[in-house]
């Protein structure tokens, strides 16, 4: 399946598992932004956008690290960072956002 060596479908999953909270985080952020619009669909993919990137790069480097057999902590820490900041401030921008669209 997918090509992959044994060894990278672990690398895989570690990604995933950080990338996803990662994504659903910053397309809050987005939504909270865009709330109050009529139609928000580009909008919304231009504000998105470059924030995920990131999270995608360091995931895909990572597993293929991975397949090459290589060291992959230090994509998964930056990922884990990433997370770590999406969490921090992700629910006070929301909530600021949301605060500004509604008055």
């Amino acid at each position: 399946m997918l090509k992959l060596p044994s060894e990278s479908y672990v690398t895989l999953m570690l990604t995933l598992l950080v990338g996803t909270p990662t994504l659903s985080l910053i397309g809050s952020i987005a939504v909270a932004l865009t709330v109050g619009l009529g139609s928000r669909g580009l909008i919304l993919a231009v504000i998105t956008l470059p924030f995920s990137v990131p999270v995608l790069i360091f995931g895909t480097l990572a597993v293929q690290a991975s397949a090459s057999g290589l060291p992959t902590g230090g994509y998964l820490t930056l990922l884990l960072a990433i997370l770590a900041a999406s969490l921090s401030l992700a629910p006070l921008t929301s909530a600021a956002a949301l605060r500004i669209s509604v008055s």
